[in-house]
């Protein structure tokens, strides 16, 4: 019994236990903080990344569509994404077009920060975890990407655009998915949660999780014979 409860130990070797899981905790919430508080130095970077990203993938959306990223000057932390139809013109003369507001700092650098915080206060080998920071950013844009793309499908929707035919229904999923992509903040810590889950876990790391649990299963039948 004592060699078999060794070999299981021994097997199992590597695996969180409560000491390392309140250590992954406290790194975690330090990371965040610091990744949080930093947003002023670079906000500006992110947000000239963000426009200078907008403008190459949505620049122009098909003949008569154009879309155009710019910072409001009462806020450094806002993106303005306004749609406009070349071949919509007003009373006036001007294109018509319309106007999407989004906050960068709370709807998509707090999940990037929360992401990051994840990964680096996992206990894995250095080079793992620089992959897996690497791997996750890459997915994480690859989600704001996804969010920028219906922002833009429901403004050209719109009347003062109308670019964008759409039924009822096609014009109820593209506002109830923008709903939950971009207005609800939940959706994109799940995102990176199981983005975490994705690049920083390896089929082995599961294997060793599960027997861990199957030796506690053992053990509490033991107590209760």
């Amino acid at each position: 019994m004592d060699r078999e409860k060794s070999s299981d130990q021994t097997k199992c070797s590597g695996l969180i236990g409560a000491k390392p899981a309140i250590k992954f905790l406290c790194l975690f919430v330090l990371i965040y903080g610091l990744l949080m508080t930093a947003w002023p130095a670079v906000g500006d970077v992110y947000s000239k990344f963000y426009r200078a990203g907008g403008k190459f993938l949505f620049g122009s959306f098909g003949r008569g569509g154009i879309v155009r990223f710019s910072q409001p000057e009462d806020s450094k932390d806002d993106i303005c994404i306004d749609a406009f139809n070349r071949y919509h013109v007003d009373k006036n003369g001007k294109i018509s077009g319309a106007q999407f507001r989004y906050n960068i700092r709370y709807s998509d650098y707090m999940h990037i920060a929360f992401l990051t915080a994840l990964i680096a206060a996992t206990p894995l080998p250095l080079r793992r975890r620089g992959w897996a920071i690497v791997w996750g950013l890459i997915l994480m844009q690859v989600f704001v990407v996804f969010k920028v793309i219906f922002i833009v499908l429901e403004l050209f929707s719109r009347k003062l655009v109308s670019l964008l035919i759409l039924n009822s229904f096609w014009k109820t999923v593209v506002v109830t998915t923008n709903q939950i992509l971009v207005r609800d903040l939940t959706t994109g810590f799940i995102i990176a949660f199981f983005i975490w889950v994705l690049v920083s876990f390896r089929r082995e790391d599961w294997q060793r999780l599960r027997c861990r649990e199957e030796i506690w299963e053992h053990h509490t039948e033991e107590k209760g014979m």
